[in-house]
């Protein structure tokens, strides 16, 4: 029973995540519980356990009297989590190039052709994941992983822009011929560079917009 409630806790997780990565919840929305379990066709007790989880993960703000809402990322909270990406995943990189199969980065370069955005937001998803399962490094694996969440949901909204979209593909096409040469320097400066460029874009964006509202 125990393993059947964990079950659909972690698939009510999975499909709350989806939601605010994919910004169907906004940033600042509530989440009402005794709703979302009757549109999940759960009950509430697995809902409140997935809630708990997005709020450890910092996706999620729960407040005393008021309950739970989607967190609104301030330009602080991308500067933390980018220039911490940019340092280790920089890393992984350098420290993956030995490990990759030639086959697999061949296939990931080929869905970089599309211009379906969907695709490319599949395969960057893809490739900075390819690089961190590669690096070797089991405790930088795990402070990466902790990281994808939000990295994911910069990520998709990065691809709602036709020049950024074509910007992010150039410097992904880039980072895979390194990989492919084994030029283990290259993919790191790569790497950076790219999440570099990508921090300011969504710096931008909060500037516009307000430091309280989530790129979209």
């Amino acid at each position: 029973m125990q393993v059947l409630h964990t079950s659909i806790s972690d698939k009510a997780y999975e499909a709350l995540s989806d939601l605010i990565i994919h910004q169907r919840l906004k940033p600042g929305e509530r989440l009402i519980e005794e709703q979302l379990a009757r549109e999940m066709g759960i009950s509430r007790t697995p809902l409140r356990d997935a809630i708990n989880r997005l709020a450890k993960d910092g996706l999620v703000i729960i407040e005393p009297r008021k309950g739970a809402s989607v967190k609104a990322f301030k330009i602080e909270d991308v500067m933390e989590i980018y220039d911490i990406r940019m340092a280790l995943e920089g890393l992984a990189a350098r420290l993956a190039v030995a490990r990759l199969e030639g086959k697999d980065l061949k296939r990931l370069r080929e869905k970089f052709d599309s211009q379906d955005a969907r695709v490319l937001v599949k395969a960057d998803t893809e490739l900075h994941e390819l690089i961190i399962r590669n690096c070797g490094n089991e405790k930088l694996m795990g402070i990466l992983e902790n990281l994808n969440t939000h990295i994911q949901l910069f990520r998709v909204a990065g691809y709602g822009s036709q020049v950024r979209s074509e910007h992010a593909t150039a410097d992904h096409i880039k980072i895979l011929e390194a990989l492919m040469q084994q030029d283990g320097g290259r993919a790191e400066e790569l790497v950076r560079e790219h999440i570099e460029k990508t921090k300011r874009e969504i710096i931008e964006d909060f500037q516009r917009q307000g430091t309280e509202v989530l790129v979209s």
